[in-house]
């Protein structure tokens, strides 16, 4: 890649690119609310800086070579597009949730019982959840009845 098209592509973000002896430091400056997953920075040096109110700022440090360097310029711009993208469907889901309440303040009740969702993938991440809450469950040891039995006999002690 070439420098040109990385700075294109990093502007926004890009607040310094500094030589220290064989190496080479990208310092970007990030919303404090963006993630970086360790996933992403594998094999690269990583040194978070002082931040300033809503901005973090973090030093991503390879040595003077330039696999690394493409390596690191492609690092930063999963970091960028992985948390554009999170942002973006934050900001969906939120107008979403707005839609569904609008829906609901303006339909009668009758035609909301009727109200469908034709979500297949949802139902499958629905499915995987409660899976996975089951394996929690049978970690514990506690078999499913014992805590709703608990629950039941502490209601009745409590009417």
């Amino acid at each position: 890649m070439t420098y040109y098209n990385f700075i294109e592509k990093t502007k926004k973000y890009l607040k310094s690119v500094r030589m220290i002896k064989n190496y080479i430091s990208f310092d970007m400056s990030f919303p404090t609310h963006w993630s970086i997953l360790k996933n992403q920075i594998k094999d690269v040096e990583v040194i978070k800086n002082n931040s300033d109110n809503d901005i973090l700022v973090i030093s991503f440090v390879t040595p003077f070579d330039e696999e690394k360097i493409n390596s690191i310029e492609e690092t930063i711009e999963k970091i960028i597009k992985y948390n554009i993208e999170k942002e973006e469907k934050e900001r969906l889901f939120k107008y979403k949730v707005q839609e569904l309440k609008n829906i609901f303040e303006n339909k009668k009740l009758d035609s909301l019982k009727n109200l469908k969702f034709d979500l297949d993938e949802l139902t499958i991440l629905n499915d995987d959840e409660k899976q996975k809450d089951r394996l929690d469950e049978d970690r514990e040891g506690d078999s499913e009845d014992e805590p709703r039995n608990k629950e039941r006999q502490t209601e009745s002690e409590n009417v």
